[in-house]
């Protein structure tokens, strides 16, 4: 018999707050974290609107001690660490630490600053620059300083997947703990904003006002709809083994059951088959999950305002609830919070944790020319709701699909 994976910590870091509670009251009242980047200098382009991460002081998370040698996103993760850690009231010890571990999604990690350090080694020489600036420049540099702040002596890893990473991260966590191969895993995802990430975005016209029409706006689901906005953050979970978390008389927020992963191709495929793939991905993970898709309470949508991909899950979502596709609540953050893409599927499953926990559903804000072609049940206004089942939707823009089921326990 499977283990319960449940969770018991929540750390946000996130442009709507520092910490669970004010990300909530942000993501509840519908106020929206999307402005000009100050971060960047956009002078010469056309999409300058983005969600950053404001107010953070990481030396109140993790101290002095090595802060100046850590990037962004190293921060943004070992805060929230420190936040769900605290938060679930857990201890490290040294006999637990033998039994937790890390696993973090992260669509491209600290690549900025991997590619500035080795220009600099191609420019200046590798005897020219100081050994501390190799600290913090890999992909999987961000957990391997968590592991190490935190003393956990199990795995670490870094799922990269695209915008499905955090999705994948948690997914993969869920079955570590019910097979019984941990008892704490700290899960989640973690992205920063760079130039670089900026200009892969806007050659590919992805952006919200790349068409030329100056809109830059995020509008899941609304026919004027053109494009994504850029996001940064960090949602981290304390994930535990549901007799562990029992035996230390640990609160819980809900349990994490099912998670399902499928590959679609790429934008260029056929939308058909597209959608065949995004609804059979949702109907795999509520089988595992063991319910049917009738006890769905709300779905915490993809939905990111990019034109095709909106459309391919308002149609899968259709095919897969049948006659209650025009019933069943659908919320998204990234219409407050922008798409954060290896991190969204971890702000996406705080905000579900949060539903449950408040029996309250988040306004979408900005859907107010809905499409007819997906004609779902967007909440528009925040709205009281006893909420027992999440599923919870990410989609990749290049064809990954990953999705999980969130229960009350």
């Amino acid at each position: 018999m499977k283990k319960k994976a449940v969770i018991t910590g929540i750390g946000v870091v996130s442009p709507l707050g520092i910490g669970h509670q004010d990300f909530w009251d942000n993501l509840v009242s519908g106020n929206s974290a999307i402005a000009p980047m100050e971060c960047l200098d956009l002078s010469k382009y056309a999409c300058k609107n983005g969600a950053e991460v404001k107010g953070l002081n990481p030396e109140e998370f993790l101290g002095r001690k090595g802060l100046r040698y850590l990037n962004k996103g190293t921060k943004f993760l070992g805060s929230s660490a420190r936040l769900a850690v605290d938060d679930a009231n857990l201890e490290i010890d040294e006999e637990l630490a033998n039994d937790t571990g890390i696993l973090i999604g992260s669509s491209l990690g600290n690549f900025s600053q991997t590619t500035d350090y080795f220009h600099n080694i191609i420019r200046e020489g590798p005897s020219n620059l100081s050994p501390m600036q190799s600290y913090d420049v890999a992909l999987n540099s961000s957990i391997n300083y968590v592991s190490v702040f935190f003393k956990m002596k199990s795995f670490a890893r870094t799922i990269s997947s695209g915008f499905t990473s955090g999705t994948d991260a948690i997914g993969n966590a869920i079955k570590l703990i019910q097979n019984g191969k941990a008892k704490v895993i700290i899960a989640g995802g973690v992205e920063q904003i760079s130039l670089d990430l900026y200009m892969i975005f806007y050659m590919r016209k992805m952006l919200a006002g790349s068409d030329g029409t100056g809109n830059e706006i995020s509008m899941p689901f609304d026919k004027r709809r053109n494009g994504f906005i850029m996001s940064e953050g960090s949602y981290v979970f304390v994930m535990e083994d549901h007799e562990h978390a029992v035996s230390r008389g640990a609160k819980i927020y809900g349990e994490i059951s099912g998670y399902g992963s499928l590959f679609s191709g790429g934008r260029n495929s056929d939308i058909e088959k597209r959608v065949e793939k995004a609804r059979n991905t949702m109907k795999l993970c509520i089988d595992d999950s063991g319910i049917s898709p009738d006890d769905i309470d709300l779905i915490n949508a993809n939905g990111n305002s990019d034109k095709f991909s909106d459309l391919i899950e308002a149609k899968a979502i259709k095919e897969l609830l049948g006659g209650k596709g025009e019933e069943v609540p659908v919320h998204t953050v990234k219409s407050t919070l922008g798409e954060s893409y290896g991190a969204s599927g971890a702000a996406q499953t705080a905000s579900a944790l949060l539903s449950i926990k408040n029996s309250l559903v988040p306004p979408t804000i900005n859907c107010e020319e809905k499409d007819p072609e997906c004609n779902l049940n967007i909440v528009n206004k925040k709205c009281e709701k006893e909420v027992n089942t999440v599923l919870i939707n990410s989609f990749d823009l290049s064809g990954n699909n990953s999705c999980l089921i969130v229960k009350k326990v």
